[in-house]
Order: C-alpha cells, then sequence, then structure tokens
C-alpha cells in the first residue's frame, strides 16, 4: 500500500456563505452556502477535474478516490457539489476539520479592533494554540485512515491558513472561498514526524 505521503491530498476551502459576503466570524456557526457559494463549489469541482488530468500526465493511473469534509454544512454541502461533479464517494466527515471556534464573535461582524483582540474582547474563543494542535492531530487521524486514496479534503479557510503556516513554517493566507490547496510531501513528512 502506498505511504499517505506519496498520494495526493488537497484542501478545498467551502464556497461562499451569505456571512463571508458580510465579513462575519463564522466559526463553528452552522452557516449554509448561498447560490454564489455552491456555484463556488461547482467551479471547484471543474479545477480538480482539470488538476487530475495534469498530474495523470506524470502519473498515467492518477485518479481522485474520494472526499471527506467537515461537518459544518458549509463544507459538507461544497463536498457533495464537487463529489457528485466528480462521481466520487463522500466518505465521511471528521469533526477536527470544523473551523476555529470564536465563542461570543461568532455572528459578528470582523473589525480590525476586534480581530486583533479577539481573545480579550470575546468570550470562549477557542486558543490559537489549541487549535492549531487539533488540527493537526485531526489531519494525522485522516491520513492514517484515509492515507491510501487521492483525497479532497473540505475544511475552512482559517483551518487551512493555520494548518499550512504549521507545516510550512511561514505565513499561509487564509485562502479564497473553494479553492484547491495541495499538501506537500514533504509537509505530510514533517506531520508524520510528529513536528
Amino acid at each position: 500500500m502506498p505511504q499517505f505521503h506519496e498520494k495526493t491530498h488537497v484542501f478545498i476551502r467551502h464556497g461562499q456563505t451569505n456571512w463571508n459576503l458580510e465579513h462575519r466570524f463564522q466559526g463553528q456557526s452552522d452557516i449554509p452556502l448561498n447560490a454564489t457559494g455552491r456555484e463556488q463549489a461547482a467551479e471547484a469541482a471543474a479545477h480538480l477535474s482539470d488538476f487530475a488530468l495534469m498530474r495523470a500526465q506524470s502519473e498515467p493511473d492518477f485518479a481522485w478516490d474520494a472526499v471527506l469534509t467537515s461537518p459544518l454544512s458549509r463544507a459538507a454541502e461544497t463536498g457533495q457539489i464537487i463529489a457528485e461533479s466528480l462521481e466520487l464517494p463522500v466518505i465521511g466527515t471528521h469533526d477536527g476539520l470544523m473551523e476555529r471556534f470564536f465563542g461570543e464573535a461568532e455572528g459578528q461582524v470582523v473589525t480590525p479592533e476586534n480581530w486583533q483582540h479577539i481573545d480579550e474582547n470575546f468570550a470562549d474563543v477557542e486558543p490559537m494554540d489549541a487549535f492549531v494542535q487539533r488540527n493537526l492531530e485531526a489531519l494525522r487521524q485522516v491520513l492514517e485512515q484515509h492515507g491510501d486514496k487521492n483525497l479532497i479534503i473540505v475544511t475552512h479557510g482559517m483551518w487551512i491558513a493555520k494548518t499550512m503556516s504549521s507545516l510550512v513554517g511561514e505565513v499561509f493566507e487564509v485562502p479564497a472561498n473553494a479553492s484547491v490547496t495541495e499538501l506537500t510531501a514533504e509537509s505530510k513528512k514533517q506531520l508524520l514526524n510528529g513536528q
């Protein structure tokens, strides 16, 4: 069986929601996709199809195997749209793929002031260190359980940014809605080694 660093794993940020449009903290509030978000998910599926065609030039047998998502509906629906378009199974959800919990900030409009001082201004915000450790542990579990698959992982913007920043050792910006971020073999090896 191939090791997980030999397979392809990508993160997809869920499509747009109304709270994205309104610049509100979403966190673990279960906000659904809007019409634009559903269109973005379909576009992501097309990008993933193109990705597979390009990868097949160097790996002739390359094909996506499955989709795994955060349980929040905006990620789950994005994943379902992608899976249906690419004729793939959705093999489940993982709670550890959920966005950072923003506590009392959820639903509030993001401003430079409340973003800069979120931990002081709002109660019950998930500490950043705990969030990053949760992300890395969830990713380890996903790769251990599904590392033999070329896997599409649908999750959240800050989740992707902070996980990638931790793995690559430099600032990784929050990706656009429904964009594709590939997890490198080097990052997977670092994760396996417990970094």
